[in-house]
């Protein structure tokens, strides 16, 4: 085995100094798929690096079967991005736009003639119209990076999530690795991976459309989507076999090595049921939701929060999920009674995210939360 470390400047900062982006490559002695897996795009989450980290030293005494490129610190901007202790890392500080919605639909913007690819490639088998089509878009998207440096309208915005598509764009699995704010940990899978999602053995998964949203999960999957509608159109069968997920592990501002050993696990299975690793994999019990399900909790007043669920924690209809202290208004002789108020659950759910602060205004996010919940029961 061999690993390959690539660098790529991405941003020349007022003082002349250039970020870089670096990836390390590893590449089995057997044929197979290539894996793309990034983390800190968002440069306040952290925890993906650790996992990273666990991964690669692991891989050092592992043989694979195809490749994996790892971008550890795939946002070096934002990581470098620090207000106080917090690392203003989710928004880009110039334009404040989400870092994680700057993606393209390459597809739709270049305007992809299936059409004429599919008559190309007529009668061949799923393998080569596969290797053609991720020629294609590395293609597209060099042509298009190229197009807008040629008209010097390649923006603060679209630079380094451009590059990011292009380099995943060869791969038959893309791990965008993320955190929320206090979270727990969670999968993003569009509906047609929901099979495939359950071997990331997460046990709270969220089902996203097969549509574009801005993300990076989905701005890899759409070109896919989009090849797989036009192969059913031509009545040419062919397994989905390209995914594209978010992994969520924690919550932002940690970095856990003693964590890590642990979420490692989700990727080293997913990478035996692609056929990287030696191995059978297999799958826990889980539940998921559709993202329309997925909802937000608003906090109905301002004041002190006292949260009375975790993230992770199952709750049910009339549960008292949080108390709020107004202490503007308190009556001495009973000060707590008379500043106290809750929050009362309208339906079951499992909480997913929670307001990092205790101190809210009214309006706030205050749960990220699942509901409508469906259960996976794996398989042993």
């Amino acid at each position: 085995m061999k690993w390959t470390e690539n660098i790529y400047p991405i941003k020349e900062l007022a003082t002349g100094e250039t970020l870089n982006l670096k990836t390390y490559t590893l590449c089995g002695e057997k044929p197979g798929p290539h894996i793309h897996i990034q983390a800190s795009v968002h440069g306040a989450e952290l925890q993906g690096n650790a996992v990273i980290l666990q991964l690669m030293e692991l891989l050092n005494t592992t043989k694979i079967s195809g490749s994996i490129t790892f971008i550890p610190l795939a946002n070096p901007y934002a990581t470098n991005n620090k207000h106080g202790t917090y690392t203003y890392g989710r928004y880009n500080p110039v334009t404040g736009h989400n870092w994680n919605r700057n993606y393209i639909d390459i597809i739709k913007e270049t305007n992809f003639d299936f059409k004429k690819f599919l008559t190309k490639h007529q009668g061949q088998s799923w393998e080569k119209i596969k290797k053609a089509f991720k020629q294609e878009l590395e293609n597209l998207f060099e042509e298009y990076i190229q197009g807008l440096m040629n008209k010097k309208t390649l923006s603060e915005n679209n630079k380094l999530n451009l590059l990011l598509q292009q380099l995943s764009a060869k791969s038959d699995g893309i791990l965008d690795l993320h955190t929320g704010p206090v979270a727990t940990r969670y999968l993003y899978a569009a509906e047609y991976e929901k099979e495939v999602a359950y071997f990331l053995k997460f046990k709270h998964i969220l089902l996203i459309p097969n549509e574009f949203g801005g993300a990076m999960d989905e701005a890899a999957f759409m070109p896919w989507i989009n090849l797989f509608k036009a192969l059913e159109k031509a009545k040419i069968e062919c397994p989905k076999d390209i995914e594209s997920f978010t992994l969520e592990f924690g919550s932002e501002e940690t970095f856990c090595m003693q964590s890590a050993s642990k979420d490692v696990e989700s990727i080293i299975n997913y990478l035996k049921y692609k056929g990287v690793l030696a191995g059978t994999p297999d799958q826990i019990d889980c539940h998921y939701c559709l993202l329309k399900d997925y909802k937000t909790i608003y906090s109905p007043k301002g004041g002190l929060v006292d949260y009375h669920f975790a993230p992770g924690d199952r709750f049910f209809k009339g549960d008292n999920l949080a108390s709020f202290y107004n202490l503007k208004n308190i009556d001495p002789l009973a000060p707590i009674s008379s500043s106290r108020s809750t929050i009362v659950a309208q339906e079951d759910g499992i909480i997913i995210n929670r307001c990092p602060s205790s101190s809210v205004h009214q309006g706030m996010e205050l749960y990220q939360v699942m509901t409508k919940l469906h259960e996976h029961s794996g398989v042993q």
